[in-house]
């Protein structure tokens, strides 16, 4: 896997992995996550966040962008000078979810539609997101300042 934060890893810490398009992956996920920041003394609440984030954006990617199981999302987190940067290419259907609308939050919860509260975490609790369609793969680029 050749992943564009391999670029800009120099001086910092990375952890990149592949998981298949299945949902039993989300506990590698949360496994790995859970990991990377007990190894960098990054805070349970960044933790918390960041697996709140990406369990909520693979269920969707999985649940509604891929075409098959063969599919596959290739992650990676580098951790540089106090800033977490996470990197999510995928071979699925394009979908850019900075062009999604934000969810009705204010209504009843019984009158809200369902979906849309992972993108709207994603957008609350990153302070930067990027997404790419680039060689037929989706890319999406999240960071996050931890200091």
């Amino acid at each position: 896997m050749v992943n564009k934060l391999e670029l800009q890893s120099e001086g910092g810490i990375i952890s990149s992995f592949s998981l298949k398009s299945d949902l039993a992956e989300l506990k590698i996920l949360a496994e790995r996550i859970e990991t990377f920041g007990r190894e960098n003394s990054i805070s349970e609440k960044t933790v918390f966040e960041l697996n709140l984030v990406l369990d909520e954006l693979f269920t969707n990617l999985v649940s509604y962008g891929c075409y098959s199981k063969s599919h596959k999302f290739d992650i990676a987190m580098l951790l540089k000078e106090g800033v977490l940067f996470v990197e999510i290419e995928d071979d699925g259907k394009p979908f850019n979810p900075l062009e999604a609308p934000e969810p009705e939050i204010q209504c009843d919860c019984t009158e809200r539609k369902i979906g849309g509260l992972g993108i709207h975490f994603m957008r609350k609790m990153m302070d930067d997101i990027e997404y790419f369609w680039e060689d037929g793969k989706n890319i999406l680029k999240l960071t996050k300042n931890i200091q």
